[in-house]
């Protein structure tokens, strides 16, 4: 199936189940390039389970999921109270990681290439050393963030990139997400639970419920945003 142009994703006729457990329904939306998107639906609506299809996770599945050629994705996962029991690792320890996978080799890691990714997340050098998981909710995701813009893609999929964070720092992580958006043209779709941490960003809004998938423009959520969470139930 071809892509416009335009485009950047083409998700047709998605269908999911586990056994008789249906999960995912015939769901069709497009992504256009440039584009912030919201993914919204209540606990148990199939939000994680598009996105493991979206990233290629979960191939056990009915459809298509088309990128447009140019399309390099990266993922940003929902930040759990569970990670913090996780190994310890300092910021460049995590973000090498990622590096690591992406380039194949450690000697291929340009350490100014991470202090780079991290100024334009609005940290610096100074974060190197610290651990991933003492940092605070906002600062952690902007780690998290700068990992996956590591490998210079131009759509991102972030999970829940607002969970654990507090109201000042959710603000600007708001600025911070739209300025990639705009200024170096990275499309981005967001998964989430609380249709009131993504309308303000989103140029649209997918809701999942009931294995059915409806799609609602800025002009429609601005002026009707308690109606679509009684429809989305949330």
């Amino acid at each position: 199936m071809d892509v416009n142009n335009n485009v950047a994703l083409k998700v047709n006729n998605i269908s999911k189940s586990y056994g008789k457990n249906i999960i995912l329904k015939d769901v069709s939306f497009s992504v256009f390039t440039g584009d912030i998107v919201g993914i919204i639906g209540p606990n148990g609506s199939g939000k994680s389970t598009l996105a493991k299809i979206i990233l290629g996770f979960d191939l056990d599945y009915k459809g298509e999921v088309v990128f447009s050629d140019d399309v390099r994705i990266a993922y940003v996962p929902q930040f759990s109270n569970s990670s913090k029991y996780a190994l310890p690792l300092s910021v460049y320890e995590f973000i090498r990681s990622t590096a690591n996978s992406y380039y194949g080799s450690k000697e291929r890691i340009n350490i100014n290439k991470i202090v780079k990714t991290l100024q334009h997340v609005g940290l610096d050098e100074r974060y190197l050393e610290q651990n991933v998981y003492s940092l605070s909710g906002g600062e952690r995701q902007r780690v998290f963030i700068a990992r996956a813009l590591l490998n210079n893609p131009n759509f991102i999929l972030l999970d829940e990139p607002l969970a654990s964070v507090d109201y000042m720092s959710r603000n600007e992580l708001y600025a911070l997400l739209r300025h990639l958006n705009q200024t170096h043209n990275i499309t981005m779709m967001m998964i989430s639970h609380d249709i009131d941490s993504i309308v303000d960003i989103s140029d649209s809004v997918f809701c999942l419920d009931e294995l059915a998938i409806k799609k609602y423009a800025k002009k429609d959520f601005k002026i009707d945003t308690k109606k679509i969470k009684n429809i989305c139930k949330i």
